[in-house]
């Protein structure tokens, strides 16, 4: 997501397509330029929450998913089990304590608190394409209401 907007090509260009409906036809340069930087925020915002999207989603579809204070419990059982005190515990007990994993609310609480540091930089990169959208979109009002104004004044 640090990546410019200009090293994909096609997100260049659904930026372009994006300021010339934001311009109009009509558009000087300096509309243009300005409908631009609407458009690369607008386009950046959507990148971010696609990312959050995506993360998210990907680890609700990981079937193994679980906290990590789990795994380093089932992990030290396993040591525990490798040692010369190993208890005798039946293979059908074992096999449903390693292979059962989070399911629904449970999990979802279990990914937003653990990734949160993820969440919170994707958040952080959510902001600031809404800040620059929101001062290109002033910039962008500003210039036309000069333009019409001066259109105007006969």
């Amino acid at each position: 997501m640090s990546l410019p907007l200009y090293w994909d090509p096609i997100l260049s260009e659904e930026v372009e397509a994006l300021a010339r409906e934001i311009a109009g036809t009509d558009a000087n340069a300096k509309m243009r330029q300005l409908a631009r930087r609407i458009a690369e925020a607008q386009i950046d915002l959507r990148r971010v929450r696609n990312a959050r999207h995506q993360f998210l989603t990907d680890k609700l579809n990981d079937e193994y998913y679980e906290s990590h204070a789990n795994r380093r419990e089932k992990i030290a059982f396993i040591f525990e089990l490798l040692g010369p005190k190993a208890p005798d515990i039946p293979m059908p007990v074992l096999s449903k304590y390693f292979t059962s994993t989070l399911q629904g609310p449970e999990k979802f609480a279990i990914i937003v608190s653990q990734e949160a540091q993820i969440l919170f930089r994707i958040d952080r990169y959510e902001r600031r394409a809404l800040s620059r959208r929101k001062f290109a979109i002033r910039e962008f009002d500003l210039a036309r209401l000069s333009r019409q104004k001066k259109s105007d004044i006969p």
